[in-house]
């Protein structure tokens, strides 16, 4: 079966002049890898789905006690609002996450935390807003 289709496809690119059955010959070799890609694609896409399913670790976006950041507000967070924290306890790179108060008292009582506030970052809601409160131990 395989040889036969070979067969055909050697006869018809046979009767084109020697540029255009380089040309054809390429064009088949790269769209049998095309179609091998996407065979592969296929069979293996739902086992590695499963894989990182399986093995994902970062299940949420809460931080353990021990992995609190510290960080410095750029912009101030009042009430609701959504300010910007400069993450710099970490030792690495210094990053910036938007911002908002963690407590719901503090929300209701409209509390203003300043730029230049300290505060520890207790986890990052589904949207990736840091949830912070002031560090008062400076």
């Amino acid at each position: 079966m395989f040889e036969e289709v070979f067969q055909y496809i050697a006869q018809q690119v046979g009767v084109l002049p020697d540029f255009w059955q380089c040309i054809a010959w390429v064009g088949l070799i790269c769209l049998f890898f095309v179609g091998l890609y996407l065979l592969f694609s296929l069979i293996f896409a739902p086992i590695m789905y499963l894989y990182n399913r399986l093995t994902d670790r970062n299940q949420n976006n809460s931080l353990a006690q021990s992995e609190y950041l510290l960080g410095q507000l750029t912009v101030k967070i009042q009430g609701d609002s959504v300010g910007e924290v400069m993450e710099t306890g970490s030792g690495h790179a210094r990053a910036t996450f938007p911002a908002k108060l963690f407590k719901a008292d503090e929300i209701a009582q409209n509390r203003l935390l300043p730029a230049g506030t300290s505060v520890i970052i207790i986890e990052f809601d589904q949207n990736g807003i840091a949830l912070v409160v002031e560090n008062k131990n400076k």
